[in-house]
């Protein structure tokens, strides 16, 4: 005998993006974008055990409700835009107990000062998942994800384990290069009321502060620096998750080519990387 232990479905990629006009000056425009994920939870169990239909909320009008909302909430953030759109399924449908909502928002920057003219041509993603659960505080998880980084000097690798498949030696410099994933939950049950753009800010800010203030023995160490010095950030967060892949550049041996190579040219090594992940917590 089977049965069904737990299932979920909703629409993903939903790529949506907002013009905000500034009321003072409507040709004042400030432009967002999202890719939102969107997954529901309740009872629609007899949609796969009884080819029953009359309860499942087509995932063409889950889309579509992602679209009426970011017309009608003001996304401030993208945290408060998936606060909405989740407590929006649970008003709308009795049946759901629970939405899930992921957004992945892509960045674009004022072109020199423009009204209307954006420029979005970096990686660097910030991240939310917001999750609604009927009877219980919506939880926040904001985060960052692709966001590179490196330096050029102040970073060295030395003293590890010496075993007989060792073939890499001790540098006292080198280049650090990872692309950063971060994420941190908050604790705050009255969610909506969070600063969320403000507490982002400082986090970010010191993240990027700490990569760059001390000398970094490993991956291991800065990635600890990073998330503790964003743990004093922050007193709305508890802790925080930062994956740091170690993405080798190897001094290119230029001697048959009758140079030497000063620290100066490398090869890049984009695969395989080294994967450092830790969570830091208070």
């Amino acid at each position: 005998m089977t049965r069904l232990i737990h299932q979920s479905y909703g629409k993903h990629n939903v790529c949506v993006s907002k013009i905000k006009r500034d009321p003072a000056n409507p040709g004042h425009h400030t432009l967002v974008e999202a890719e939102v994920c969107a997954e529901l939870e309740g009872g629609f169990d007899s949609a796969y055990t009884e080819a029953d239909n009359r309860s499942v909320i087509a995932t063409d009008s889950i889309r579509n409700t992602v679209y009426a909302i970011a017309k009608d909430d003001p996304w401030e953030t993208i945290e408060g835009f998936g606060l909405a759109l989740g407590q929006h399924f649970l008003r709308q449908y009795e049946h759901v107990d629970q939405a899930t909502i992921t957004l992945r928002e892509h960045l674009w920057h004022r072109l020199n000062g423009h009204n209307h003219a954006f420029t979005g041509s970096d990686r660097e993603t910030p991240t939310a998942t917001i999750v609604v659960k009927r009877g219980t505080a919506a939880s926040v998880t904001s985060g960052v994800d692709d966001l590179m980084l490196a330096k050029t000097t102040q970073s060295g690798f030395s003293d590890f384990v010496e075993d007989e498949y060792r073939t890499l030696p001790d540098t006292d410099d080198r280049i650090l290069a990872t692309v950063l994933k971060a994420e941190w939950e908050y604790v705050d049950s009255s969610a909506s009321s969070i600063p969320f753009a403000e507490h982002r800010g400082a986090i970010r800010a010191a993240l990027l502060g700490t990569f760059t203030d001390h000398y970094s023995v490993s991956v291991q160490q800065t990635l600890y620096l990073m998330g503790a010095a964003a743990l004093e950030s922050c007193p709305a967060i508890e802790q925080i998750t930062l994956t740091m892949p170690n993405k080798h550049h190897i001094r290119f041996n230029l001697e048959p080519l009758g140079r030497a190579n000063e620290n100066e040219v490398f090869v890049v090594t984009d695969k395989p990387s080294g994967f450092i992940h830790a969570t830091v917590g208070r």
